[in-house]
């Protein structure tokens, strides 16, 4: 019996002596971080549209220019890998008589896409697939080529903008930081520069070269931190 109590008393006393040493006091703080930096790639998408009563006339005439575009482009020194087609599509298209939707011909759409690590490439890019054929320009987006670095510096940042206010919060109240009790990250998002409709639609009738300004390039990473204080 006197055992038994003796066992009892010990398994009381290790529990509230654990749940001592489980109590902590934290302070819990955000961080962000934010690096802006000029991209050093951007990823051009151009459109072909061909239109005919003949199906295989359209899809003939859409291919040729394709091909067309793809030479004109890799003669400007970009490397074919870096060159793709896609998002194909071909069907058959109507027009309205009183009321009536009534076929009249194909239609094909077809996508070709670059991606440029020489910014000074760009606007030759846009030009070469516009003059061969090119009729839309779906999209020109500006990035970075080595992410990882990028979105690690954010988060750095984001750490140390936590770690900041924690101690600022931690002086106040008279205390220290004496460890991390638990962190989350929302890794870095990255906001790169992108042509509006408008401008795309400015290139694609300009009759002069056309400008490419890329700007600035931001990627923001956001940390969520609990920090242990001395009590």
């Amino acid at each position: 019996m006197k055992f038994l109590i003796l066992a009892m008393i010990l398994v009381f006393g290790f529990s509230s002596t654990a749940a001592a040493e489980e109590r902590v006091s934290t302070i819990s703080v955000g961080g962000e971080g934010v690096v802006e930096v000029a991209p050093d790639r951007a990823t051009i998408s151009v459109g072909v549209v061909t239109r005919d009563k003949n199906a295989a006339k359209v899809q003939n005439d859409n291919s040729r220019i394709a091909n067309d575009i793809i030479k004109a482009v890799a003669a400007l020194g970009i490397d074919r890998k870096n060159i793709r087609t896609g998002n194909y599509s071909f069907h058959q298209y109507y027009r309205q008589d009183n009321n009536r939707r009534v076929a009249d011909g194909y239609e094909a759409n077809n996508t070709v896409t670059v991606v440029i690590d020489d910014l000074d490439l760009v606007g030759k890019v846009i030009d070469a697939a516009l003059s061969h054929g090119a009729n839309q320009i779906d999209s020109l987006e500006f990035g970075v080529k080595d992410k990882g670095n990028l979105q690690n510096e954010a988060i750095r940042l984001a750490v140390r903008d936590a770690r900041a206010k924690a101690e600022v919060v931690a002086a106040e109240l008279g205390k220290k930081i004496i460890g991390v009790h638990s962190v989350s990250v929302n890794a870095g998002y990255i906001s790169a520069p992108r042509a509006n409709k408008m401008i795309m639609e400015e290139m694609a009738t300009a009759d002069v070269a056309t400008p490419i300004e890329s700007g600035t390039l931001t990627c923001s990473a956001n940390v969520h931190v609990e920090f242990e204080i001395s009590r």
